[in-house]
């Protein structure tokens, strides 16, 4: 269940103050929990993903031109890992936890006081897969490219 005044008030909250670029997708409560899901901008989650690679090097097969891309390869696994970081580490933690008081407090004006409240990113390996390609494609360019 969910009004659009609550969802009004949740999107102002969490989409104005930084992280600039996170996005409310919905913002229900079922069984007893309000459930706030949210992810980035395409854009945003480009450069997230871009500067994750760039700081672990990416999945072991990142420089290989011919490795697969698809379920069951190095990349996919490493998309899956990301997905679940993105959830559990970031949004269910850092970003739930930013807002977490305000969030109560918009629930108990609307006449939902005390209901817990837990964040999810909606992200899967295929969705990340998308990002993951084109980054790949840019690296391998940039790998190709003599440096001088």
């Amino acid at each position: 269940m969910t009004t659009p005044e609550i969802l009004l008030a949740v999107k102002d909250l969490v989409q104005t103050p930084p992280p600039t670029g996170v996005r409310v997708d919905s913002f229900e409560i079922v069984d007893e929990v309000a459930e706030l899901s949210l992810s980035f901008q395409a854009e945003v989650l480009q450069n997230v993903l871009a500067s994750e690679l760039a700081s672990t090097g990416g999945p072991a097969d990142w420089d290989d031109p011919r490795a697969p891309m698809g379920e069951g390869s190095p990349t996919w696994a490493y998309a899956g890992g990301i997905a679940a970081l993105l959830h559990h580490g970031y949004f269910n933690q850092t970003v739930l936890a930013q807002h977490e008081a305000a969030l109560q407090q918009i629930l108990a004006e609307h006449g939902h006081p005390g209901t817990p409240v837990t964040a999810t990113a909606t992200y899967t390996p295929a969705e990340l897969m998308v990002h993951y390609r084109r980054l790949k494609a840019e690296h391998l360019t940039h790998l190709s490219t003599p440096q001088g």
